[in-house]
């Protein structure tokens, strides 16, 4: 009989890594429990101004809201990990220094996960739950009871899948200081950039479904303003955490042998003989070679696609303004 401490590694693993059903099946799961909050209570029959909603279109993005960016997040939870681990075994089949990475990713993240749960619930109720909605649920509102619900399901999903990529990010840092690495030959190294660049992704896609909240085409920016304040350290640290403890390992050793070089000029021969001249021509050369080196495993197509992600928020808000103005004029208002 298998020990019981090892089920629930085994069926996360079932779940997460190898069945092709889990994407639908949460998609599906999170439909089912926005219905069973919203559909009971006709919330679209309310009163909407008693709620804090100003119309109808706005009530629909909320909702949508609701319903899209939890999707969102349980779908690239599964992708995340599984390209993850991927990587990760790219790295061990490239780098004997680098084993035993996939088994502490395929492990259940529990402190992770508890601790995104219950920091998506704080700052749900600190910073996203509107002062117009709490006295209405207190008084048994299930209208006002059902958006609270939705505005912690939402931030629980977003804390959850945050701290359990930060710790896959973490996995890879620690791998970071003791892997083997050429300054001269970096392309086995850029798994460590390429895990942070999907977890970009996951932020930049949530960021831009976020526009649904412009359905009524009013752009009210304190509705994006929360999100930023997560969304762009997330960001941030999701990229640069994998890749930090390599970066200053390879910042190290490149000063290293830039001052191993710069020590074989100022002791090499001033004679104008060929010999002297080709030898002290080289280490110069070696300089520039050493000096142009890049210390963290980012090529330039990683960067490309770094900077194209970054602009798409931006781009998708402005839609939304622009959208506002639009209608505006065409309604003659």
């Amino acid at each position: 009989m298998p020990n019981s401490a090892s089920i629930p590694d085994s069926l996360y693993y079932q779940a997460v890594f190898r069945s092709p059903h889990s994407v639908w099946l949460s998609c599906v799961a999170i439909i089912a429990l926005n219905m069973a909050m919203f559909y009971p209570s006709k919330i679209w029959q309310a009163d909407l101004s008693a709620i804090g909603i100003h119309t109808q279109p706005q009530l629909v993005g909320m909702l949508l809201l609701f319903v899209l960016v939890p999707m969102w997040m349980f779908a690239c939870f599964f992708v995340t990990q599984r390209h993850s681990l991927a990587l990760a075994r790219q790295l061990e089949a490239g780098n004997t220094t680098a084993q035993n990475i996939s088994a502490d990713i395929i492990k259940f993240p529990g402190r992770a996960l508890a601790s995104g749960l219950v920091g998506g619930l704080v700052y749900a109720l600190a910073f996203n739950i509107p002062a117009t909605q709490i006295d209405p649920a207190l008084r048994g509102d299930w209208n006002s009871v059902s958006i609270i619900l939705g505005q912690i399901f939402l931030w629980v999903c977003i804390g959850g899948l945050l701290f359990v990529r930060l710790h896959i990010a973490r996995i890879f840092s620690s791998l970071g200081k003791t892997i083997e690495f050429s300054l001269f030959e970096q392309s086995e190294l850029q798994p460590f950039a390429r895990v942070g660049m999907l977890d970009v992704v996951i932020v930049v896609g949530s960021m831009a479904i976020a526009t649904v909240q412009s359905l009524d085409a009013q752009f009210r920016l304190d509705n994006y303003l929360s999100a930023m304040l997560v969304a762009t350290p997330a960001a941030i640290a999701l990229l640069v955490r994998p890749m930090w403890a390599l970066h200053r390992r390879m910042a190290t050793r490149k000063a290293e042998l830039g001052a191993e070089i710069d020590a074989l000029i100022k002791s090499a021969s001033e004679k104008t003989s060929l010999d002297e001249m080709h030898k002290l021509e080289l280490l110069l050369q070696r300089r520039d070679r050493v000096r142009s080196l890049n210390t963290w495993p980012l090529d330039i197509s990683i960067w490309r696609r770094l900077a194209f992600y970054v602009l798409i928020p931006p781009l998708a808000w402005v839609g939304a303004a622009l959208m506002e103005v639009v209608v505006s004029q065409m309604l003659g208002v």
